[in-house]
């Protein structure tokens, strides 16, 4: 075949087809160049066993359609192969996962409840911080937001759905549509090549674009299910990290509201049920927080209930157990 030229339709032959075929300078029947192997897509399994299941079954359906090409394994084969068992092991916690943010898909269709109690990386962690069913973990990055959770479950949803809506959606896919649309590759790869390979033994071109086709059209879907897998693990982290962060903000503000309700009861408890003036109504001299009497004339710094909203009259703070009387 001649280099750099272009051709007509009868020269090109392309080098992976499944059986028979010669013409072409990488022809499986010619006994040269590569070794067939057509189905070289990945897909994913959710969970251990699961992702087996896919690996034996995929394998097994490999060997049925190239029982008769399987003397070798070499070239551009073996970087299909890596990526099917790549693809397998990205997706090895794909039903974890989609367990663990279930309730999100709910969350984000505004329904009133969600298909799991909340969303978590883990469920137990020595050095939580929070509250057993709500927490995260400085140390590991992990975190636990549950939404039925007696006194804050409503909260958690609310900030939980917060955070979602001020972040892309596609973060949020779910792990089983990643695993959906990287299995469609790893199917169609089974008869991708055998399919497409032909436009381009029709068309007029060169050699090397021609050479540059053949591989391309080889690992396309191979490549696209590899990408799907890839994207998944990435959102998956994504995801994570963007709920610990919410884990901490509901946490610290928990923390927040309950350090300011004691700080308020604190101050209930220390002020007086009676109003007191600021400054003595018959002489005028200033009075500190804790008279209940005039140190000037003696007259009483009481206001009376009906003067509680007097200009100058407040609650006194009343003085501690160890400090002595109470108003």
């Amino acid at each position: 075949m001649a280099s750099g030229g272009f051709h007509d339709s009868s020269t090109h032959t392309g080098s992976f087809h499944s059986s028979g075929g010669g013409g072409g300078s990488h022809s499986s029947s010619g006994g040269g160049g590569y070794s067939s192997y057509d189905s070289g897509g990945g897909g994913g399994g959710g969970g251990g066993s699961v992702m087996w299941i896919w690996v034996v079954v995929y394998t097994a359906a490999y060997c049925a359609m190239h029982i008769d090409e399987m003397e070798s394994l070499s070239g551009m084969h073996i970087v299909t192969l890596v990526m099917v068992i790549a693809v397998f092991f990205l997706f090895s916690n794909a039903m974890q996962d989609r367990k663990r943010f279930a309730a999100i898909r709910k969350l984000r269709n505004k329904y009133s409840e969600a298909d799991q109690p909340g969303v978590w990386s883990a469920e137990y962690s020595d050095n939580r911080n929070g509250s057993d069913e709500t927490w995260y973990d400085h140390s590991s990055k992990k975190y636990s937001i549950l939404f039925t959770e007696e006194e804050y479950g409503v909260e958690n949803v609310k900030a939980v759905i917060k955070t979602v809506n001020r972040t892309p959606g596609i973060i949020w896919v779910s792990p089983a549509v990643w695993f959906v649309l990287s299995l469609i590759c790893a199917i169609s790869n089974i008869f991708f090549y055998e399919l497409v390979i032909p436009f381009f033994e029709r068309a007029y071109m060169t050699d090397e674009a021609f050479a540059f086709f053949d591989i391309m059209v080889l690992l396309l879907p191979s490549v696209l299910a590899l990408t799907f897998a890839v994207l998944n693990k990435v959102f998956v982290k994504t995801k994570d990290k963007i709920l610990y962060e919410c884990a901490v903000r509901i946490i610290t503000d928990r923390r927040a509201k309950e350090n300011k309700e004691r700080t308020e009861r604190g101050i209930d408890r220390k002020l007086s049920s009676k109003w007191y003036y600021n400054n003595c109504p018959n002489c005028g001299a200033k009075a500190d927080y804790h008279l209940k009497a005039c140190q000037n004339c003696g007259s009483s710094l009481e206001a009376g209930t009906a003067a509680g909203g007097a200009a100058g009259a407040i609650h006194r703070l009343i003085k501690t157990e160890e400090g002595g009387e109470k108003s």
